[in-house]
Formats: C-alpha cells, sequence, structure tokens
C-alpha cells in the first residue's frame, strides 16, 4: 500500500494561545548522542573536522549520554502529571542509531508510561533486521527517516558518505515489513534533487515503505552555520510555503523542551543551539523546576514582547518561523498572554 504523502504534522490542534501556559512540555527531544555517520552539507556537523568551523566553536563534544543521566532526565520527566507530555523524541545534533544503547532507552520511556509517542528521528544508514526488531520490541511508536538521495552518489554529494544505496533501501524494507504497530515516516530535502523526476523517483522508491512520506523544504535550522546561506530559499518555509513575514515569536519556545547531551536544556529543536540558550541543567535542578523556573519565563516574556532579536541565541533565527504551523500564531494574542507569565513561578509548581 503507498504512503500517504503528507508533512509530519500534527494538524489537529488547539490554537496555542489557548491553551498556554502548559503544565508540561508537549514535546521533549532527548539528545543521547552527539555523534554522527555522516556530514551532511546543511548541518553543522560537516564542519566537525575543520578546526575552526563552526561546530567546534559551540564546544561540544561528540559523545553519547551517559546512561545515569538519560534515567535522570526520564525521572525527572515523570514528575509532570500522567498524558501531559505528548512525544519523547530521540534527536539531536547526533545520530540516535549511533548509540547501542538506544533500544534499552527506548524500552525505559515506553515501560514509564511518560508520553503516547516514543520515537526517532535518524538517517536510517546503521537499520539492520537486528536493529529493526529491537526498537519495536521495546515499544517504539514512530520512527522517522531522513532520506539523503536516491542513490549512493547523491549519498556521498549530500552527506559525505558511501553507503550501498539497494541495501539501505532493503533495510528499510524489513523495517516496514515487520514494525508491528509503528508509524514509518520517510522524508527528503528538496536540495538533495536536481529534478522533479528525482524527487518521483524517491517516491517511486520508498513511498510503499512507510506510512507516511514527503520532500520537505531545505530551511537553515541552525543559524551559526552560514555556509547554507546561500543554498537555502529564506521565502518559503518546511512545507515549501511562503513565509509569514509577520511572524515575530517562537512559539516552540512555549511547549517545547529539548534536554541536550550535557542535561543542558533548550526551549527549541534545533539541534546545536550554544549554552549560552540554556533554561538550565538537570544536574543543578530538576525537569519540572526548569519549565517552572524564571529564567525560562523570562525568556517567554521577551518572545510577547517581540523581543525575540535581543535574545543572543535567537538573533536572526528564521527557523521558527519556518517550522511553525497557523495553530501556533501568538502575535495577536501577544499582549493579552503577557501578563500570565509576568509573575515568577516557584520551582516545583
Amino acid at each position: 500500500m503507498a504512503a500517504e504523502i503528507k508533512p509530519n504534522i500534527d494538524t489537529n490542534r488547539k490554537k496555542l494561545a489557548d491553551v498556554i501556559p502548559v503544565e508540561a512540555p508537549f514535546t521533549v527531544y532527548i539528545e543521547q548522542t552527539r555523534v554522527c555517520n555522516v556530514k551532511c552539507f546543511y548541518c553543522i556537523h560537516s564542519t566537525r573536522d575543520d578546526k575552526n568551523g563552526e561546530f567546534n566553536d559551540l564546544g561540544y563534544s561528540i559523545k553519547h549520554m551517559p546512561m545515569e543521566h538519560f534515567e535522570k532526565v526520564i525521572n525527572d520527566l515523570c514528575e509532570f502529571p500522567k498524558g501531559s507530555i505528548k512525544r519523547i523524541v530521540f534527536s539531536g545534533l547526533g545520530e540516535p542509531l549511533t548509540n547501542p544503547h538506544l533500544p534499552e532507552m527506548v524500552k525505559i520511556a515506553v515501560d514509564k508510561g511518560i508520553a503516547a509517542r516514543v520515537e526517532v528521528i535518524s538517517n536510517g544508514i546503521l537499520l539492520t533486521p537486528e536493529l529493526s526488531d529491537k526498537l519495536v520490541d521495546a515499544g517504539i511508536t514512530n520512527i522517522n527517516i531522513s532520506v539523503q538521495g536516491i542513490s549512493a552518489e547523491q549519498y556521498e554529494s549530500v552527506c559525505n558518505k558511501s553507503i550501498n544505496f539497494d541495501l539501505f533501501v532493503e533495510n528499510i524494507r524489513y523495517l516496514y515489513t515487520h514494525k508491528g504497530n509503528t508509524q514509518i515516516y520517510i522524508k527528503a530535502i528538496d536540495a538533495a534533487f536536481s529534478s522533479k523526476d528525482e524527487e518521483q523517483t524517491f517516491y517511486d522508491t520508498f513511498s510503499t515503505l512507510a506510512d507516511r512520506i514527503y520532500v520537505e523544504h531545505l530551511v537553515q535550522m541552525q543559524q551559526n552555520h552560514t555556509k547554507i546561506a546561500d543554498q537555502v530559499d529564506g521565502d518559503r518555509d518546511f512545507y515549501g510555503k511562503a513565509l509569514n513575514r509577520d511572524r515575530k515569536i517562537c512559539a516552540q519556545s512555549f511547549y517545547f523542551l529539548q534536554v541536550g547531551c550535557d542535561l543542558d536544556t533548550f526551549p527549541c529543536p534545533v539541534p546545536g543551539v550554544p549554552r549560552s540558550l540554556s533554561m538550565g541543567n538537570v544536574k543543578e535542578m530538576s525537569i519540572k523546576e526548569i519549565w517552572n523556573g524564571e529564567r525560562r519565563y523570562s525568556h517567554l516574556r521577551k518572545m510577547l514582547r517581540l523581543e525575540k532579536d535581543t535574545i543572543p541565541a535567537c538573533i536572526g533565527c528564521s527557523c521558527f518561523n519556518a517550522i511553525n504551523d497557523p495553530s501556533e500564531y501568538l502575535e495577536k494574542d501577544a499582549q493579552r498572554l503577557l501578563p500570565l507569565f509576568e509573575k515568577k513561578v516557584s520551582h516545583g509548581i
């Protein structure tokens, strides 16, 4: 059966302005590794071997998250009301499948019953039948695979990685055949293809191996990765639609939390944001304290005052605009919402 051609977004959402402040992050990204097996041209990892490159400027080491740190994150998330967190996603600056403990981590998150969806975002290159079975058996609900091309040659061009493309496709076929209740989303970026014929080949190759499939528009996720600026059509969003230039507020900050490999927490899904944007470190505070803390609330007040570009790590960011959908527009409600975030919220409430 052919996959539904549709981006991986929930179109049945309440208006964000009607539900914030929220008692817990709706989506939590866990960066359980910074190790990556590719160097995609559009990712800051492509600069990791450059001593003076953008990756090394961040000051982040390339490593896996220790298991005891991951368990602390999961236990902290259990402090939020049951059902308040909607998604836990294994994603970040690294490739999740490089971490040998990923299936165990998935099972821990699933068994705790923290969220209805436990997902991974992966390039899929390291998938094997054995690993697919382990992830499905662990209870993973969604596997999102980013395809980088339709041939071994394109993989070499896009992500500086030589792969056996036929084996790659067969491993995804095995996953799809044995996925049980797991939902498979396969996506690619339009910049990987030189023509509509190549896009069609992508659909022809993978549409029977997924529940949903889509070609997303390339946007500049990492603002410090300036080398790709001239390759991005900044007038369109993630889904190829014209950007709404009236957007001034990063809506993700109000319902999202990323836990980095070093346990810093960030209010957006962009991988590789600088530590200066951290809302607090889980080694020092619980995630619930961070979520309800003054540092995060101060960040949200700046957003509602339309002061995004006074936040050093957010200056010039266009990603917030490119990945928001209409239900997340907050600009017209900003003045009404601001008093809800004016008072400092005590830790743990």
